[in-house]
């Protein structure tokens, strides 16, 4: 079997297989997540409106973007590869669905930035009703900025989807910008959040019994923004491994455009361009919620009393179900013995 063949068939497992399994998980984890950061104790927080946003866009990025692909490999062919409609709206939807998962992200690691930050005015930028109208925003934005997607991809003659001359090449530099631009917010932003927390707390805790001014902030962090924190970290990194790829491979390709390439060579550099287009940042949005339970303990026990509580639900309606099985019976027996009398 040649290096090519090899290659399309472990893309196809990959997909066929792997990607259906994780879209699954992601299904389930996507509604988890939102059940978590809707509980009573964590919705108050403005960082829970980004968090839900997210698993709401990821939640759309497997079934809308995810799901399409899977389906394609069971069949002969893609629809996206000869229908000009379907081509499109994919590539358009994907893209969106993704770049408003990607900037939530991006603004709850300014939320929690602000939240830690030692200013009073940067402070107030962490609350609910902003962060409300940042996520309507975004949403707005990533439904209108990527219009040129839906009008200028089409189905190609050498039997792709995408697009073709002078806007293929100015499409890969705006797909490499608007990528890396919330990658750049998420380190940042993060970085300055962690500092500020440690800034805070060599401030605050050698010095017993003095609280004023800014030296109070690490007695006001609560441990639950603290496990927020956490939790965003761990976001950002596996948005850093999944995303990155993209960015590196798309210069690469338009660095080497101009070279001669063996048909190994191509086969090689396709797989490529599928792990870092098609495989990472999709496994991105199907994992969040895993990530979240292996990097906080508060995160594992809060999905611990939303199992329990559901158990607890359940067995009440049970209960319930019981009791007015049986109250029919008894008021009819009730109702039944004065006519048994006369």
């Amino acid at each position: 079997m040649k290096l090519a063949e090899c290659l399309a068939l472990a893309q196809l497992i990959l997909t066929r297989y792997v990607l259906m399994i994780c879209s699954i998980l992601g299904i389930i984890g996507c509604f988890l997540n939102f059940f978590v950061f809707s509980k009573k104790n964590l919705r108050t927080s403005s960082c829970s409106i980004y968090f839900k946003a997210t698993s709401i866009f990821n939640l759309l990025v497997i079934v809308c973007c995810i799901t399409p692909v899977i389906i394609a490999t069971y069949s002969r062919e893609d629809p996206a590869l000869y229908i000009s409609i379907v081509c499109k709206t994919r590539a358009y939807t994907t893209h969106a669905f993704l770049m408003m998962s990607r900037s939530t992200v991006a603004l709850t690691c300014v939320d929690r930035f602000a939240l830690c930050s030692s200013h009073a005015y940067i402070r107030r930028l962490s609350q609910r009703h902003i962060a409300i109208r940042l996520v309507i925003i975004t949403t707005i934005l990533w439904l209108v900025i990527p219009i040129h997607v839906l009008l200028l991809t089409d189905v190609q003659l050498s039997g792709r989807c995408g697009g073709s001359g002078v806007y293929q090449i100015v499409y890969s530099i705006y797909a490499t910008i608007v990528t890396s631009i919330p990658l750049v917010i998420m380190i940042i932003f993060s970085f300055w959040a962690i500092r500020s927390v440690q800034h805070s707390r060599a401030r605050v805790f050698p010095i017993e019994g003095h609280v004023d001014g800014n030296e109070n902030l690490a007695m006001r962090m609560k441990k639950r923004d603290i496990q927020l924190i956490v939790i965003l970290i761990s976001e950002v990194v596996v948005y850093l491994l999944s995303t990155v790829w993209y960015p590196l491979d798309t210069m690469y390709l338009t660095i080497t455009a101009s070279i001669v390439k063996t048909s190994d060579r191509v086969a090689i550099e396709n797989f490529i361009r599928y792990l870092a287009l098609n495989f990472f940042i999709f496994l991105n949005s199907c994992s969040l919620f895993y990530v979240h339970l292996l990097a906080s303990k508060r995160f594992r026990h809060e999905c611990k009393e939303l199992f329990l509580n559901l158990f607890k639900h359940n067995q009440n309606n049970i209960e319930l179900q019981v009791r007015s099985a049986k109250t029919p019976n008894h008021r009819q027996q009730i109702n039944t013995f004065p006519n048994n009398t006369e």
